[in-house]
């Protein structure tokens, strides 16, 4: 069986791999054990997502006396991994050369605690929420600007029974708007897994209703009468104008989308809104703009 930060793949059965994204992972009460785990860490996660895919391999994935092996390289902490899952109660650890990885073998502990991510509190039209955020995703710690002028810009929208979150990370944007009574329920994606387990998290501590898939396809989702975004400005041109399309077509039929950019960057995205027929609306805040379509 082999683990990575995104998915959990259970081998290959009837000549296909069972996968499973992280989120759904951390939830399941069922799933296949292992006398042997690979866990392979990706090189954009800093070391505090041992903690959790720790208590993952634990908790659910290895078999009573079973071994699991940690896969990274030495840039990635190798050295210092040992000592990490000793203290997190790891036994018979040992190090080793793996072509261009590092190997780090032990016993997971018998007893774990579930992982506890750092946590903030933020009002969002007079309610207090509170998110956990830790482990890499974006903005831990604080509401962005960016989300926090899309929520200023939504609240002025019609109530909806449902709203769309494409790119929802820990969730304070779905959160919010159903918590100030903007829509009943949210449904939502990403492609972090860890960002979507934190998000249902989130959704189930502050009482919301959320569905998340993880997917770069804003279609993936039910069609809504509403659709947010906060556009991720690192992505190369073809996936940006994948997302821009997906999102332009969710504004179709009378739908609205509300998506913020920087105001640095604002043509750029009015121009890929424009080669679908749709004109934007502006909505300028202090460094972000909300563009606003269809309706």
């Amino acid at each position: 069986m082999a683990l990575t930060a995104d998915g959990l793949s259970e081998g290959t059965r009837r000549g296909g791999a069972v996968v499973l994204g992280l989120h759904e992972a951390m939830v399941r009460d069922d799933l296949p054990r292992a006398p042997l785990v690979d866990v392979h860490l990706p090189t954009y996660r800093g070391k505090a997502l041992v903690t959790v895919l720790s208590w993952l391999v634990a908790r659910h994935l290895v078999t009573e006396g079973g071994t699991a092996a940690w896969f990274l390289t030495k840039q990635q902490g190798a050295g210092s991994l040992p000592a990490l899952l000793t203290d997190l109660g790891w036994r018979d650890v040992s190090r080793s050369r793996a072509g261009k990885l590092y190997r780090i073998a032990g016993r997971p502990p018998t007893e774990v605690t579930p992982p506890q991510p750092r946590t903030f509190t933020a009002r969002m039209d007079g309610h207090a929420l509170t998110f956990a955020a830790d482990y890499g995703v974006f903005s831990p710690g604080h509401i962005d600007e960016g989300t926090a002028h899309l929520l200023d810009v939504a609240l002025r929208q019609p109530h909806v029974s449902t709203v769309a979150d494409v790119g929802v990370g820990y969730g304070p944007l779905a959160l919010g708007l159903v918590r100030a009574g903007v829509a009943e329920r949210a449904v939502a994606t990403d492609v972090d897994s860890v960002a979507l387990w934190l998000a249902g998290r989130n959704a189930e501590a502050n009482g919301v209703p959320l569905k998340v898939v993880c997917s770069t396809d804003p279609m993936e989702i039910e069609d809504t009468p509403l659709t947010v975004c906060n556009v991720p400005t690192h992505i190369d041109l073809a996936r940006t104008t994948a997302l821009m399309r997906g999102l332009a077509h969710r504004a179709a039929e009378g739908r609205r989308l509300l998506a913020v950019v920087h105001a640095s960057l604002e043509e750029r995205y009015v121009r890929h809104l424009a080669d679908v027929g749709l004109t934007a609306r502006r909505h300028p805040g202090k460094s972000h703009v909300v563009l606003e379509a269809g309706g």
